[in-house]
């Protein structure tokens, strides 16, 4: 009687047909995330469009302050983050709105790819939104921590959701 042995796909060959399998329907949930997602990127690309008219004409300055620090875009203010954002600045001549400005728009493409993988039932698109989103959770709860205000505490709840229901109820990362 022969014997046959059954080999398991390397890791990588399992990771590349889980990102390029469809995922499932969609519940409440996902759809609430879709939305969030797009409006934010919506949101998002307004306000960079406004940072940079307004920051031509001198009239945000401290407006982008105030907003920076509401929206968590001041995240990161280590030694290595300021040397990167000086050197952006002197090399790039940008002005402090025209990065907060790139800034938003480089994070509204981030959220939009999100938003129209997950509508697409993408299983990388799930995948992204968890890490995406997870990665920036720790800033999100030290921004809470240091200084608390509705609109953080709201966002890292609702952060918090998104990555706990996609990991558990989409089962990501299990079995790969």
């Amino acid at each position: 009687m022969a014997r046959t042995t059954h080999q398991r796909p390397h890791y990588f060959a399992r990771l590349w047909h889980e990102l390029g399998t469809i995922g499932g329907e969609h519940d409440a949930f996902i759809k609430v995330i879709i939305v969030e997602r797009l409006v934010k990127s919506t949101i998002l690309i307004i306000l960079a469009i406004g940072l940079l008219v307004a920051g031509r004409k001198g009239w945000l300055d401290n407006w982008a302050d105030y907003a920076e620090n509401q929206l968590n875009l001041n995240v990161g203010r280590g030694v290595i983050m300021q040397l990167l954002l000086r050197g952006l600045v002197y090399v790039g001549a940008f002005s402090h709105i025209n990065l907060l400005a790139l800034s938003a728009i480089t994070y509204a493409t981030l959220e939009a790819t999100e938003g129209v993988g997950l509508a697409m039932r993408r299983r990388w698109a799930e995948y992204l939104t968890v890490i995406a989103t997870g990665i920036l959770i720790p800033y999100e709860l030290y921004e809470v921590v240091i200084h608390p205000t509705l609109f953080k505490v709201g966002a890292l709840v609702l952060n918090l959701a998104v990555v706990g229901y996609l990991a558990y109820r989409k089962r990501l990362f299990v079995g790969i």
